[in-house]
């Protein structure tokens, strides 16, 4: 989605004034770390796209800080995947919408000036949004969620 060729030139965006933070490592270039600072400041600029920290252990059983990157879809549109950011072929609001595991957003950190309302985030299964988020859905919700997605493809 945010592919090399489809980003404006880089010389768009003053690095000194916007803080993006992008792990140091020495198994990156100087260049991979500049792409990639860049993508991020492009994807800020997305209306839709915010992202949030949480702790987790890693491999050694050490806490970590990830990052999260997450995709909302707008009020009035198309569907946007929340994990990908891809636009999907059914608006919001629309039957179809049960196709999808929706799931909103109400952290006060994800609301805008712009955006004051809780966002949407909408996932293909509830598997998805437990990778997402690495949250565990209740087999409950995810059972009545299947009935519905079949009982709507069944029409």
């Amino acid at each position: 989605m945010y592919a090399d060729e489809y980003l404006p030139a880089d010389d768009a965006f003053d690095m000194d004034e916007m803080d993006v933070s992008i792990d140091d490592t020495s198994s990156m270039s100087t260049h991979e770390r500049e792409r990639k600072k860049n993508v991020e400041l492009y994807k800020r600029l997305d209306p839709d796209y915010y992202s949030y920290k949480r702790l987790e252990y890693d491999e050694n059983g050490d806490m970590k800080i990830q990052r999260v990157r997450v995709y909302s879809s707008p009020f009035v549109g198309t569907i946007r995947n929340a994990t990908t950011g891809i636009r999907e072929e059914h608006r919001v609001g629309a039957l179809t919408d049960d196709l999808y595991f929706v799931v909103k957003d109400t952290a006060l950190s994800t609301k805008t000036d712009i955006n004051t309302e809780p966002r949407k985030l909408y996932y293909r299964n509830p598997e998805e949004f437990e990778r997402h988020h690495k949250v565990q859905v209740p087999k409950v919700i995810k059972a009545q969620w299947y009935e519905k997605k079949m009982a709507l493809k069944s029409r």
